[in-house]
């Protein structure tokens, strides 16, 4: 018998990633089962078992959206969860994001927990410390507000929240919205606050290089205005490198002349990296802000705000006051280089380990370790 991880590699790692450091640790005590769908992470999951959930390959993410989604690709992977879930007998199924986010693949999230609930699964939804997004207007926002409500109402025995309380609540003055108010006043019994997910042997930042990391995703158009500032600079820094990951994907850069310019597709083991860089300038996604914050990383946050996305702008002006990190937006960008010969001077961003509660991984797989061996008690 065993646990099972269900997430999803979809424009971005930070759900694979999460899911990997708890499954791991998990893993430690328990038999575990990775569920990965949609396309292959370039992250490994060091766990006894994982499951992909599809039969393609898929290279270009681009214009891909309608073909994941035939009838035919969805009933595959639905097949293959349920042989997953039978082969390795799982007991509990630890859900991430759904329905929280990627509610474009509610659909066929409803039909993996209704096979979970069929065979007495018990059903864990995992969600980062602010889940939330501006809601969309008319029929959407109806669609998105009942899903939330009929899963956490209906499927999920447990809401585990990678964050700290004390520091953001699920609810509070920040929740701007009123349907997610009222999701959280009806599912309150149901949440448990495990502190944030991260990699517990993260170093701690001692500067041994000169490396200027620069890191924001797969989000095209912030990328590339962030990008264009950052290379802009560069010719200022003749003995620094800076070094874009996902960068070489952006056809409208070009070929930049300066030598200390290195254009990559993707970095292995960052977190290793960061600990000896001179700099990291980043998105405010979940994953590298408390990785930004467990090895006290000299950092610039530049949180993403396309559309109605209010996730990493809520959460770096949150942790902005502790000066762990410095905070731009999107709009002041273009005055990077004052901040970036602030951190460059010997900025040193104040330790909070203590304060905030960073032991998330070790207590969600405490806290599933616990709950299996109840269920087989």
């Amino acid at each position: 018998m065993s646990i099972g991880f269900l997430t999803q590699y979809y424009r971005g790692l930070g759900h694979s990633q999460r899911i990997k450091f708890i499954a791991e640790k998990t893993a430690e005590t328990h038999d575990v089962v990775v569920m990965d769908q949609l396309f292959d992470p370039p992250i490994e999951h060091k766990v006894p078992h994982i499951a992909f959930l599809r039969d393609y390959k898929v290279s270009n993410f681009d214009n891909i959206f309608q073909f994941i989604q035939s009838d035919s690709i969805i009933n595959l992977r639905i097949k293959q969860f349920i042989e997953t879930i039978e082969k390795y007998k799982v007991k509990i199924l630890v859900c991430e994001g759904f329905p929280f986010c990627r509610q474009q693949f509610a659909h066929e999230y409803f039909r993996y927990l209704e096979e979970c609930r069929k065979r007495n699964i018990k059903i864990i939804i995992s969600v980062r410390d602010f889940p939330w997004d501006e809601p969309h207007s008319g029929q959407l926002t109806d669609w998105v507000v009942y899903t939330q409500n009929i899963v956490c109402k209906y499927f999920a025995d447990y809401i585990l929240v990678h964050g700290d309380e004390k520091l953001l609540p699920l609810i509070s003055d920040r929740t701007k919205h009123a349907h997610s108010k009222q999701i959280i006043k009806d599912i309150k019994h149901l949440l448990k606050y495990t502190g944030y997910v991260c990699d517990e042997t993260q170093p701690k930042h001692s500067r041994k290089n000169n490396n200027i990391y620069i890191s924001t995703g797969l989000n095209k158009d912030e990328a590339v205005t962030i990008f264009k500032h950052v290379a802009a600079l560069a010719s200022e820094y003749p003995d620094y490198k800076f070094i874009m990951p996902f960068a070489n994907r952006y056809k409208s850069l070009g070929n930049r002349k300066n030598k200390n310019i290195y254009l990559v597709e993707y970095i292995p083991e960052l977190r290793s990296k960061l600990a000896d860089c001179a700099a990291y300038i980043t998105y405010g996604g979940y994953n590298a802000t408390v990785e930004i914050l467990k090895g006290e990383i000299p950092s610039i946050i530049i949180p993403r705000q396309d559309g109605k996305k209010l996730e990493q702008f809520v959460r770096a002006f949150t942790f902005e006051p502790y000066d762990f990190h410095k905070v731009l937006t999107v709009q002041e960008v273009g005055s990077i280089k004052e901040v970036l010969d602030e951190v460059l001077a010997g900025y040193k961003p104040k330790s909070f380990e203590d304060q905030f509660n960073l032991n998330g991984t070790t207590n969600t797989a405490k806290f599933l370790g616990t709950m299996y061996d109840k269920l087989n008690t």
